[in-house]
């Protein structure tokens, strides 16, 4: 691999945000190269917003509950559904205010598909401005059977990118506009004739024309991905007696911009399996790259994995889609899946050796700290489930649910949190700093050492698989009382969303005396029950000190029977529904059902976000046709 570009520790990490990343008060601050203008400030670059991954807008004044419930126009409604090459698995992404040409576009949003396709769309119109096909000359995208799974909904189940990119617009110098920024995207690829021959591919984009902003044709960059860890290798090329990792890796989670002083962000991606149960081995992968100055190659810069051990595997990373969070100085927060091969007969975090005394360790069913030091990733503390046994034998995965991170709680009982819930459905509540709170392993089977667990609060049945698979929201404000500063929200399987009130210091309902939490049972639930594999929220407010937000949901329950999704809007104090596309749904359930000509073209994509940016709803849906594999659909008010 590439070694030209010196790795830089983190201490050097310019502490600034990047994509809403970096929140320190109540309400993300404002994207470093993003246009200052009213109206239309919000720059959506990254999975949930921000790279505390919140998936908390508070700057949509136009998107009011009583825009969203109003039945005469100017109403809320599906303005565009725009076809697409490829089923839309990644989260779109939205730049206000770019110059393409000669003109500049108030919003546009940007799409990458399972057929390797990224698109940048006109929010306003639904034209598309540009595309770009990742498929260099002799590779395609994948399908289902070059798997033997079909995860990735319908057949054929085509297999491109899954992860949502990253946008860096830092080094933008366009004031009110945005007229300069880099797209960082992994594609999944194949030779176009037999013996088939695999590789997955990091490139980085003009989000002016999709190339390297001069062609079009050619991006600024892009790198193969590889490389080797404690003597396990991410391997390219054909099926041999094992199938090479860039098949059976699943760049499924959302990529991470992390910033560096007077450089490219470091673009920090992880793995897990792409149907785990017929393609072993796999690994929980993290690797960083780096664009040079130039903007002419990209180098890799550190690599690590999960469960390293010679003959082990597992330990996942993925999240339902959600990303790695960094915080303000730049550490690294994931959670992991199932161990490895041998967990049973060993002690976490590590399977081999014996002991943590040794590097590297092994780490399964966990949630990491961690931070890029010289060409791999140290673990600075980490917590692993009491229970790490039972969720290997069930595949409870800790690391199904992304993480999120708390804003900073001045005067809170600890200040630094995170929240984080999987498929076994435990809330966790854990204290990111210092170093060696994060909660380590108790081994006494019958507690966590976090600073709060709400055991299976997300889970409807406790004897089966259930929980979340995908991430949270977060809603900061004070309107509660009592000194609460905001709500978790949640969706689990079979579950209605439920809203969880958060109290810095403890609250009558936490039991947790001064120290921080949730109230043990839910504050607010909707009177609707979401199916599999459970909606991953965002939540939008008019501003941050409002007392009027909205959680928006999809509903992706019939994306196995190529149904349509149903798009969901909830009072965030009292989740009472306030405007659905559910055509099922009572009218007396619910302020506004929406037209049939409201519901989303194309059939339901699990996992899938919602996009909520000035004055807009992004959805994306797969096809049942070629080419028309995907569709993005557009909601505003007009």
């Amino acid at each position: 691999m590439p070694r030209s570009l010196p790795v830089l520790k983190i201490t050097h990490l310019l502490l600034v945000c990047l994509g809403l990343a970096f929140v320190a008060g109540t309400a993300p601050a404002q994207d470093v190269g993003c246009p200052t203008t009213s109206g239309n400030s919000v720059c959506l670059t990254t999975y949930q917003g921000a790279a505390s991954r919140l998936g908390f807008n508070p700057n949509e004044p136009a998107l009011t509950q009583a825009a969203i419930t109003a039945t005469t126009s100017p109403k809320f409604h599906k303005q565009y559904s725009v076809a697409v090459n490829g089923a839309i698995y990644a989260q779109p992404l939205v730049l206000p205010n770019v110059t393409i040409g000669s003109t500049t576009y108030a919003d546009v949003v940007y799409v990458a598909t399972e057929e390797n396709w990224v698109y940048a769309i006109d929010g306003a119109t639904g034209n598309i401005l540009w595309s770009t096909n990742l498929a260099p000359s002799g590779y395609t995208f994948l399908q289902s059977s070059d798997l033997k799974c079909s995860n990735i909904l319908p057949a054929p189940g085509d297999i491109g990118v899954t992860g949502t990119p990253v946008i860096d617009i830092s080094g933008n110098q366009g004031g009110q506009t945005i007229s300069s920024g880099i797209l960082y995207v992994v594609a999944k690829l194949k030779t176009t004739t037999p013996p088939y021959s695999y590789k997955q591919t990091l490139f980085a984009l003009s989000v002016i024309n999709g190339g390297n902003g001069v062609s079009a044709n050619q991006p600024y960059a892009s790198i193969d991905i590889g490389g080797t860890f404690n003597r396990i290798t991410f391997t390219q090329g054909v099926v041999g007696t094992t199938a090479p990792y860039s098949l059976t890796q699943n760049q499924r989670s959302a990529l991470l911009a992390v910033p560096v002083s007077g450089q490219n962000p470091q673009i920090v991606v992880a793995w897990g399996g792409n149907c785990d149960h017929v393609n072993f081995p796999y690994n929980g992968w993290v690797m960083s790259y780096q664009l040079n100055s130039a903007q002419s190659a990209l180098t890799q810069t550190a690599i690590w994995a999960s469960v390293p051990a010679k003959h082990t595997y597992e330990g996942g990373i993925w999240g339902g889609g959600s990303g790695p969070a960094a915080d303000s100085s730049g550490h690294i927060f994931l959670a992991t899946g199932n161990g490895d091969s041998s967990v049973k007969v060993s002690t976490p975090p590590n399977d081999a050796p014996a002991s943590c005394s040794t590097a590297p360790c092994d780490y399964g069913n966990s949630i990491l700290e961690m931070q890029q030091s010289g060409t791999t990733f140290s673990v600075l503390d980490f917590f692993t489930a009491y229970d790490w046994v039972t969720r290997n034998t069930f595949n409870y995965d800790v690391g199904s649910g992304g993480v999120m991170l708390l804003p900073v709680q001045s005067g809170g009982n600890p200040q630094n949190l995170l929240v984080q819930a999987g498929k076994e459905g435990t809330v966790f509540l854990a204290q990111t700093s210092p170093v060696g709170t994060l909660g380590g392993y108790t081994g006494n089977g019958v507690s966590d050492s976090t600073v709060q667990a709400l055991k299976q609060a997300l889970c409807y049945n406790t004897a089966a698989e259930c929980g979340v698979t995908g991430g949270g929201a977060w809603w900061s404000t004070t309107s509660g009382g009592g000194g609460s500063t905001g709500y978790a929200y949640f969706g689990g399987t079979n579950l209605p969303l439920k809203q969880f009130q958060f109290y810095p210091n403890g609250g009558t309902c936490t039991n947790s005396g001064t120290v921080a939490g949730f109230c043990t049972a839910p504050t607010a639930v909707t009177a609707y029950t979401f199916g599999w594999p459970g909606p991953t929220p965002a939540v939008s407010a008019p501003s941050a000190t409002s007392s009027q937000a909205i959680v928006w949901v999809v509903d992706a329950r019939r994306a196995t029977s190529k149904g349509p999704a149903a798009l969901w809007a909830f009072d965030a104090t009292s989740l009472s529904c306030l405007y659905t596309t559910n055509q099922q749904a009572a009218k007396t359930a619910c302020t506004v059902v929406a037209p049939a000509k409201d519901v989303p073209v194309g059939i339901a994509v699990k996992f899938v976000v919602p996009s909520v940016a000035n004055g807009k709803v992004y959805v994306g849906t797969t096809g049942a046709t070629n080419p028309t594999q995907g569709y993005l659909n557009i909601y505003g008010i007009s």
